[in-house]
């Protein structure tokens, strides 16, 4: 425990800017074409969220109004995305802003999940592994793909380590032990693939989905690296 204790506060500081006053969190989604969705930013201050904060939303740089964040923080905005494909979503309260992806899909769309600590690091390392920068590219031009957060890093650190490591810029959701699926399932989604470990290949089961894992893991297929994980997708 203490080596993993001391490799994530490691990480943290290698990708995390110092200590921020306060700060804007928007969180990603994933919706059906057409369908009314609400955006959500949450407002924080260094110890507390803050309620009663004007917040202005952006999409692909317009402004779609304003609203004022609530006790928990939190503001909410109504859109409805008219097309197929991800948009930049921006909130901003004061001089403070956060951003996010929404990712509008067909019914019916077949997405592959990406477990990021469990396939995109490499074992113990806060490097990632070997090609999967590329072959991720490849599959976000053919899938849509979605990223989940599974372990001890937080959505914006995970963020920034793909950035840093030039990954392409695509939605992460928590997994919260497969929740995510059946979410996902009740909007009209498929599942086509599962990249990650045991526990959320496990999760996912019952979805029936092509499940491929860098671990010896039952119920999945064990992959040496990501250029065998792309022929697999193909």
């Amino acid at each position: 425990m203490r080596i993993l204790a001391a490799f994530i506060s490691t990480f943290l500081s290698l990708v995390l800017p110092a200590k921020a006053l306060s700060d804007i969190i928007v969180h990603d989604i994933v919706v059906p074409i057409g369908k009314e969705v609400m955006l959500r930013a949450e407002v924080k201050g260094r110890f507390f969220s803050k309620g009663g904060e004007i917040v202005e939303f952006f999409v692909n740089g317009k402004s779609i109004g304003k609203s004022l964040s609530g006790m928990g923080g939190f503001a909410f905005r109504q859109f409805i995305p008219p097309k197929t494909g991800i948009y930049q979503i921006k909130a901003r309260a004061g001089k403070d802003e956060g951003k996010g992806l929404l990712l509008s899909l067909r019914r019916g769309s077949r997405i592959v999940f990406v477990d990021v600590e469990g396939s995109l690091f490499e074992r113990f390392s806060n490097k990632p592994r070997h090609g999967s920068q590329k072959v991720m590219k490849d599959l976000h031009r053919r899938f849509p793909v979605v990223l989940l957060q599974t372990g001890l890093l937080n959505i914006k650190s995970i963020k920034a380590w793909l950035k840093k490591n030039g990954f392409p810029e695509l939605p992460v959701v928590t997994w919260r032990n497969g929740v995510v699926f059946s979410e996902f399932n009740e909007k009209g989604f498929k599942i086509k693939a599962v990249i990650g470990s045991q526990d959320v290949i496990d999760s996912a089961k019952e979805y029936k989905p092509l499940a491929l894992s860098f671990e010896e893991t039952e119920d999945a297929v064990e992959v040496r690296d990501w250029e065998e994980i792309r022929k697999k997708l193909k």
